[in-house]
């Protein structure tokens, strides 16, 4: 009795033994890195209906083997041409013939179910011959799941724009022009609604001289022209005083000698911009006075090739006008006048 009850604890032990070996789990990694690239796909992502040659890129945990099945689900594309066993290959970690079940077109959203094929761990590449393949014909975000016997993953491939976001904004244009003392800490003194420059009593022993600044203020990219248009000559109603030059150096005035003309320092940009001075009218010589009286125009005075944005008080990104005039002993008496208007345009 006791021989049969050792020999029932045996086999209860034995079989114990041997059930616990059975239930050991097999974990399965899941498959990594994977990604669609090729002709007609950039950044995982082609347009609608977009002929692709994809390579499938994935990386396992585990190996595969010839016997062993790897099925890849192309969601988001569809067939152009029947998909055959050779129009198939496989590289990185992969190697070996494809072996498959011919993929009859037409069919969306094709399976390709191949064995055959060995791949240790590691990235391996699925490609998939040319003129087989379109992007679907509807825009989405699409699955594409990859599944060996004991890895798995799926990863997205975007089809249209369905994974995009445009942002948009409008900046508005703006233009502004002001006429402001040479200190730019107020606007230029007005008398009548006119701006005024006032030369004083001229004698022949100092050259008279008034200033003032222009100030553009522009967001357009291409920048901004200054003309002038003038009413007439430096005239007391019968008589026109003797203008400086045209373009060209330009001319000094000097006490004595009779001449009336702007000496013009077109400033700086607060963008960087080029400012450069009109040359046909205002030469290529700082310092020197020229002619502000041309009738008809308007003319050129200045012009910036990029934005300007004159911040507070600021010397440095406006235009400083200077007019000067001498008189001789032989210019008549009279009160003299000149009106000048100046426009500001800018290209957007």
């Amino acid at each position: 009795m006791k021989r049969i009850k050792k020999l029932i604890t045996i086999i209860i032990v034995i079989f114990i033994a041997l059930s616990g070996s059975f239930v050991i789990p097999v974990k399965a990694s899941g498959i990594t890195t994977m990604s669609i690239s090729g002709t007609g796909i950039t950044a995982g992502a082609s347009a609608t209906s977009a002929a692709i040659t994809p390579t499938i890129t994935f990386t396992r945990g585990n190996s595969v083997a010839p016997a062993d099945v790897v099925t890849i689900v192309l969601n988001g594309t569809a067939t152009s041409a029947s998909i055959a066993q050779a129009d198939v290959t496989v590289g990185g970690t992969c190697s070996g013939t494809v072996a498959m079940t011919t993929v009859t077109h037409p069919t969306s959203n094709p399976t390709l179910a191949i064995s055959g094929i060995t791949c240790t761990a590691g990235a391996g590449t699925v490609i998939i011959a040319a003129s087989r393949l379109t992007a679907a014909s509807s825009g989405g975000n699409y699955s594409i799941i990859i599944t060996t016997p004991v890895d798995y993953g799926a990863f997205l491939y975007y089809v249209g724009n369905t994974n995009q976001v445009k942002v948009t904004a409008t900046v508005t244009p703006t233009l502004s022009f002001t006429i402001r003392n040479t200190a730019d800490s107020a606007e230029q003194a007005t008398v009548s609604g006119l701006k005024t420059c006032v030369l004083g009593v001229l004698t022949t022993t100092a050259v008279g001289t008034c200033s003032y600044r222009l100030k553009v203020s522009t967001n357009a990219a291409s920048g901004y022209a200054v003309s002038y248009k003038s009413d007439t000559r430096f005239t007391n109603g019968t008589y026109n005083f003797t203008d400086a030059a045209i373009g060209g150096s330009g001319t000094t005035i000097t006490a004595g000698t009779e001449g009336y003309g702007i000496v013009l320092t077109p400033g700086a940009s607060s963008s960087g911009a080029t400012i450069a001075r009109d040359n046909t009218n205002f030469g290529a010589t700082a310092g020197t006075a020229y002619r502000i009286t041309q009738t008809s125009g308007p003319y050129p005075v200045y012009t910036s090739n990029g934005t300007n944005a004159p911040s507070g008080t600021d010397t440095t990104n406006t235009a400083l006008v200077a007019h000067q005039v001498a008189i001789s002993a032989a210019t008549p008496t009279g009160n003299y006048t000149h009106t000048i208007t100046y426009t500001a345009s800018a290209t957007f």
